[in-house]
């Protein structure tokens, strides 16, 4: 069974994700964005009132996927939304620097990004793996 360190190792190879979301309908919205892992599970940022948002506060149920090449790893489990609606403005601030750090970002200007993290009202999300599975290479 696959576990985080072979999140972890092709992450190392593609930092970008496909993230779905269930809508109301309860069709799929997928998008692809950044990750990294963050504490227990896998983490992502997401403008603020974005439609991934809006589905995640409905219902929490998220699968990321990380392919690179024929080879992908799948995390399906629970999302913990964090939002300048319900979290103190510093918790979101060091939220926001570490999980953007975790997907491979670097800054020159923190006290810009941190500005620019509040205009957006940007959320922070960590999927909590409930299941994780793979295709590895033979």
């Amino acid at each position: 069974m696959p576990t985080l360190a072979d999140v972890a190792a092709m992450l190392r190879q593609q930092p970008y994700a496909v993230v779905s979301t269930i809508r109301p309908s309860g069709t799929v919205q997928s998008t692809l964005v950044n990750v990294g892992l963050y504490e227990d599970g896998v983490g992502l940022t997401t403008v603020g009132r974005s439609l991934k948002e809006r589905n995640l506060k409905r219902n929490p149920a998220c699968t990321v996927t990380i392919h690179h090449g024929p080879n992908w790893i799948t995390v399906e489990g629970k999302a913990r939304l964090h939002t300048w609606d319900d979290t103190d403005p510093e918790t979101m601030r060091r939220l926001l620097r570490e999980i953007y750090i975790a997907a491979g970002g670097t800054h020159d200007d923190w006290e810009t990004f941190d500005r620019v993290m509040r205009e957006e009202r940007r959320a922070a999300v960590v999927i909590v793996p409930e299941r994780i599975y793979a295709r590895r290479p033979r």
